[in-house]
């Protein structure tokens, strides 16, 4: 079952999956801008196709620190456009500020997926992942998730993604974000109630224990 830190009602302008690689950010996400009608942005295909290179390569020749300030720049872009769903890397929360870019109007979703089916689901895969052949996969992801683990626990909503269908996991966020808070889709809707201010802070969850 889900979990969410979520006030009764605020608008959502776009929604950004958190998780690790192989969490299946991408699916959902493109399952989820389905169901909204919106538009899908996967970093990682956005960066390969403006760079004319893997996510692999990049990180191979001009480093990590490159490459995350690529991500960043591509979430200064992502927070200007309503009506998006946003998939980036696994990495893009080692920068937890860029929720902060992303603004109040961003609903964060962890899809979280354990250890071992992270390096079955990494074993399965075909794409040319940037530590795929790791002589010790499960020792090495074991260590990233319970780095990552607050981290990804600043997200608004908690989501199982393991032996769940894109589609199951895409229906419970839409679920989510229809029964909870107002959604702009695809374009802003006309509110005759009160009206709300979209700049107004939200609590974000910043601890584990929150």
């Amino acid at each position: 079952m889900s979990e969410t830190g979520l006030p009764p009602a605020l608008v959502i302008e776009r929604v950004v999956l958190l998780g690790y690689m192989t969490s299946g950010k991408s699916t959902v996400g493109q399952a989820l801008a389905r169901r909204l009608e919106w538009g899908f942005l996967d970093f990682d295909v956005e960066i390969e196709q403006r760079e004319g290179r893997t996510v692999k390569e990049i990180i191979a020749t001009d480093g990590e620190d490159v490459f995350r300030r690529m991500e960043a720049a591509l979430t200064d872009e992502a927070a200007a456009r309503p009506g998006l769903v946003l998939a980036p890397g696994g990495g893009w929360i080692l920068r937890p500020e860029q929720l902060d870019v992303l603004g109040a109007t961003t609903l964060s979703a962890w899809l979280r997926v354990s250890v071992d089916e992270t390096v079955r689901r990494l074993r399965a895969d075909t794409i040319d992942r940037p530590f795929r052949g790791h002589p010790d996969p499960r020792a090495m992801i074991a260590r990233m998730l319970a780095e990552r683990d607050p981290l990804y626990r600043l997200a608004d909503v908690s989501i199982p993604a393991e032996g769940r269908t894109p589609e199951a996991i895409a229906f419970e966020l839409e679920t989510i974000i229809r029964t909870r808070r107002e959604v702009l889709i695809p374009f802003p809707l006309v509110d005759e109630r009160a009206p709300h201010d979209p700049n107004e802070p939200r609590e974000r969850r910043r601890s584990p224990s929150a």
